[in-house]
């Protein structure tokens, strides 16, 4: 093959092997190698036997970390120099050694904080009371934690990453909310891009709900509210001088963490979201498998995040007639 030809194909595998991870994936690896590298920096480790490491390197830096963190996050780290390699094609010197490292990294683990608690629909009504529905901004992050919340959403698939502009193929526009399917108005909702199913996207149902939270109502006041048209993002707002700015990840977040924390309730994460819409459903009596089914759940993950056990276990197990 000619050496034009092989330049071509090289650069062709470097565009493609990219998108082998989702992007946040990819921040969190950057993450994970600058460690390492800030690790070889303090060790004084020579710049030509950092990169491709070896298994002794990999050890030393894996071991490093026994004591201050989880085991789970020293292997995102590690999976950070892994993926160096992979896009490099050169040999990652993982081994049966670093496997018994990393087990003794986890048995001396400190304790596990406690998980930050869930979204409730106690810490909605404060939103709903505290924020002014009138208002573009406050209606499209209102509209935006109820959808999170009923559907189970991870926020990064519902925001753009900047304001002023927005990948239809990454989050929701207006055209992606289908037209009520229910005789009550639920309605589905494309996400373009999922963690799990990535560019192949995958749909979340919007089920009408009694009372304030109701995402279908909150979705059809943000979208008067703001006036926006079919190619919009679907979670955007109007300026004051009537421009469009998408709603963010961290204005959301700020936002919602500003009401609750004038009433003296911690910071949540976005994660929180889905955790809550999950417990509030099991709580409801949603048979688990629709819940799970309706939050795009793998199973483990959907088991590792029930929260409420004393309240949602007698729902499916008290008093069985057997």
């Amino acid at each position: 093959m000619a050496a034009t030809s092989v330049t071509r194909c090289e650069a062709e595998i470097d565009r493609v092997i990219c998108h082998a991870w989702a992007p946040a994936t990819l921040d969190k690896y950057d993450n994970g190698l600058a460690h390492f590298l800030s690790y070889c920096d303090n060790m004084e480790v020579p710049i030509p036997f950092r990169l491709p490491a070896s298994e002794f390197l990999l050890c030393a830096f894996a071991a490093s970390f026994a004591g201050s963190l989880a085991s789970s996050t020293v292997e995102n780290k590690l999976n950070g120099v892994r993926a160096w390699h992979i896009v490099n094609n050169v040999e990652y010197k993982g081994s049966l050694r670093l496997n018994y490292v990393m087990k003794g990294v986890a048995n001396l683990a400190p304790d596990a904080l406690p998980p930050r608690p869930p979204i409730t629909l106690e810490m909605l009504r404060l939103l709903y009371d505290h924020l002014d529905l009138s208002n573009p901004f406050d209606a499209a992050v209102f509209c935006a934690a109820v959808v999170a919340f009923w559907c189970q959403c991870r926020l990064g698939e519902l925001f753009s990453t900047t304001e002023r502009s927005f990948d239809p193929s990454l989050i929701p526009s207006v055209s992606d909310l289908a037209t009520p399917c229910t005789k009550v108005g639920s309605r589905l909702l494309r996400l373009p891009c999922t963690k799990t199913k990535r560019s192949r996207g995958e749909s979340t149902f919007l089920s009408k709900q009694k009372g304030f939270s109701d995402p279908v109502h909150a979705v059809e006041h943000h979208l008067s509210t703001n006036q926006l048209e079919s190619t919009d993002p679907l979670f955007s707002y109007r300026t004051s001088n009537g421009g469009l700015l998408a709603l963010t990840k961290c204005k959301f977040m700020a936002h919602f963490n500003q009401v609750w924390g004038a009433f003296g309730l911690p910071k949540s994460t976005g994660h929180c979201f889905r955790i809550g819409g999950t417990t509030e459903l099991l709580l409801a009596g949603v048979p688990p498998d629709v819940v799970k089914m309706m939050g795009r759940w793998s199973s483990d993950s959907f088991l590792r995040y029930w929260c409420s056990l004393h309240r949602i276990a007698p729902l499916h197990s008290e008093l069985l007639d057997i």
